[in-house]
């Protein structure tokens, strides 16, 4: 037998090996689905899967790189999810846009996607049971914040459960990355590594965004992503949509809230999720 044959067989086996453990693994997923079937939870869960993503990056000897191990696993936890349950995903069109090949490249190829020609038949599609998770752009290269979301967010009792990332064109000297929102009926518990999404309410004058924005320099919490909106018609107020470093839980402790809720008109949780850079 030639080295390469030796090595082929040897290459047979762990396959097999692999074969049965992934089968194993799924058989356990079955079990996990129907116990939060029973207990009425969420099928998907991201702050589990970032834990088990970062935990194997942390253990992986190589040779594969970060981004294999996520794409491996990503079809994995894709599969799992499909055994789990017929879960659907809804995103904004049409099919190959830029947020449906974000959700393939979050959920992998093994579940459903229900492809939506307007953002708020995706938030209507979640909050009404019709889909398990909801997929919306929040920032598109050369757009800024995408209008119809961030107005729907302002409105809707859905938690934004996951962000998507995705960085641009390598020949693109800006490197303008796409961030998509996952949107989920109940919260996330904490992942050890958050972000949480607030819109904040205030008074459209000079001055008052640097006063809104004063409890988190107080409390050392820091802020990334901004983006406004107009308030509703009928008001001069603006809606100031941040995120904040920390999950909810966090920000609760240090009663950041309390002093938001002094200096804004109106302040709103729209969820906590892991956070994600541009891999």
């Amino acid at each position: 037998m030639s080295e390469i044959s030796e090595i082929r067989t040897r290459i047979d086996a762990i396959d097999s090996e692999l074969l049965h453990l992934l089968n194993e693994r799924a058989s356990l997923a079955k079990e996990i689905g129907a116990l939060k079937h029973r207990e009425g939870l969420p099928i998907y869960s991201p702050e589990r899967e970032e834990r088990v993503l970062r935990g194997l990056l942390e253990r992986s000897p190589g040779p594969l790189g970060p981004e294999s191990i996520r794409a491996i696993y990503r079809e994995i936890m894709s599969a799992s999810l499909a055994i789990e349950k017929n879960i659907c995903i809804a995103c904004l069109g049409p099919s190959g846009s830029a947020t449906h090949q974000a959700a393939r490249e979050k959920f992998g190829s093994s579940v459903r996607y229900a492809i939506l020609g307007d953002v708020v038949d995706v938030f209507d599609q979640v909050k009404a049971d019709e889909a398990d998770c909801g997929v919306v752009p929040i920032e598109l290269p050369g757009q800024g914040g995408v209008s119809a979301t961030l107005d729907a967010l302002a409105e809707s009792d859905l938690s934004v459960c996951a962000q998507i990332v995705v960085a641009g064109e390598p020949g693109d000297e800006q490197r303008t990355a796409s961030r998509m929102l996952v949107l989920g009926r109940q919260a996330n518990a904490p992942s050890g590594d958050d972000c949480t999404m607030l819109l904040l309410r205030i008074e459209d004058k000079p001055g008052a965004l640097v006063s809104a924005l004063e409890p988190f320099k107080e409390h050392a919490i820091n802020l990334d992503h901004f983006a406004s909106r107009p308030a509703p018609k009928g008001s001069k107020d603006v809606f100031f949509f941040v995120e904040a470093m920390g999950h909810s839980k966090d920000l609760q402790v240090s009663d950041v809230f309390r002093d938001l809720s002094m200096r804004c008109r109106a302040v709103k949780m729209l969820g906590s999720y892991p956070r994600q850079g541009l891999d």
